[in-house]
């Protein structure tokens, strides 16, 4: 998990979350928490940067919920200014990049595992989802045991990967990892984040050591399509030990292709678990969409493996809601997750 002193959700309510991410307190959009008031008013003025909506966010038609904010980061502070003062071409409202949007990025460490590298961008992110947190701490103890069963480093496959949290957990454990995403900038920054943590041996075939000693296993980097990349590693025979996937409820493949996770999610959550070594696998599947919630990616996921393994499998199955406590106690949603483990 991340530390305090690294990252803490200050409060939330009225449409937007306030967290501190390292040094920086940023207030920005949070739809799920529209119309619940907030616990700490007087901490909100505390904000270094904010958030301000210029266009309404777009709206896909399997969830109600936001694609993103487009707008621009206001520095409230001296420190906020060093982070995120803006050029004078800087119109996020014109195409210009996100890198225009923030004078210079800063880091998050995650335990003493991995580094984040931040930035702002035009859609109110930052470059990382602090509820995957407890999934990054899962992925570490998965692969660290599979090791252990196995007697060989396992195999993991991220898929809808972002900014390589998965990826990064695993290698610190020494897995092998393959990180996909279809957007190359985010693949780009993915990998930025594993030189950053590791150093730029982390692209090699065979890992490499940190500073401090400790071995890291090889990541391997994947701009395609989801759902075309699995169906050719079915083909290939190419198994894994571990499938890891954060599907977006609507996206967009890296030749245009169209996903819909109401139509698209149950066919490749059973070829994913079709890739998977019979000795000692896992599914961890992350999702955020309405009508999508634990119990229902659980019944996926239960009846993938029941379809590869047979009804009888000794699988370990666990389902919860994702959330953020606050710095009061309140718990922020932040999404539903369903894990899978099969040990032999």
């Amino acid at each position: 998990m991340f530390t305090r002193e690294q990252y803490e959700l200050i409060d939330f309510g009225e449409g937007r979350r306030l967290e501190r991410m390292g040094a920086l307190v940023l207030d920005r959009p949070c739809p799920s928490v529209e119309g619940k008031r907030r616990a700490e008013p007087a901490l909100w003025k505390k904000a270094d940067v904010r958030f301000i909506e210029q266009k309404r966010p777009q709206r896909s038609k399997d969830s109600s919920s936001a694609l993103g904010f487009r707008g621009v980061w206001e520095p409230l502070t001296s420190l906020g200014a060093a982070y995120f003062a803006q050029r004078d071409d800087a119109d996020p409202l014109k195409g210009i990049q996100a890198e225009k949007l923030s004078s210079r990025p800063w880091q998050l460490a995650f335990s003493d595992k991995f580094v984040f590298e931040l930035k702002g961008s035009p859609f109110s992110h930052v470059g990382v989802f602090p509820e995957q947190a407890e999934n990054w701490d899962r992925i570490y103890e998965l692969c660290q045991e599979g090791f252990k069963q196995t007697g060989v480093p396992v195999r993991v496959l991220n898929l809808f990967g972002y900014t390589g949290g998965v990826a990064l957990a695993a290698a610190s454990a020494g897995a092998e990892a393959t990180h996909l995403d279809a957007a190359r900038n985010i693949v780009t920054q993915a990998k930025r984040n594993a030189d950053v943590s590791f150093g730029e041996y982390s692209s090699n075939a065979d890992g490499g050591r940190t500073a401090s000693g400790r071995t890291v296993g090889p990541i391997r980097w994947i701009v395609d399509d989801a759902v075309k990349y699995v169906k050719r590693e079915i083909k290939r025979e190419s198994f894994y030990n571990g499938v890891v996937l954060d599907p977006p409820s609507y996206g967009h493949g890296a030749r245009g292709e169209v996903w819909r996770l109401s139509r698209d999610l149950e066919p490749l959550v059973k070829r994913c678990v079709e890739l998977l070594d019979g000795s000692f696998n896992f599914v961890l599947l992350t999702g955020h969409t309405p009508g999508f919630g634990h119990a229902v990616l659980g019944k996926i996921l239960r009846q993938a493996y029941c379809d590869r393994f047979g009804k009888d499998v000794k699988a370990q199955f666990l389902t919860k809601p994702l959330g953020i406590t606050s710095r009061s106690g309140a718990i922020l949603p932040a999404g539903d997750m369903a894990l899978a483990v099969l040990k032999r």
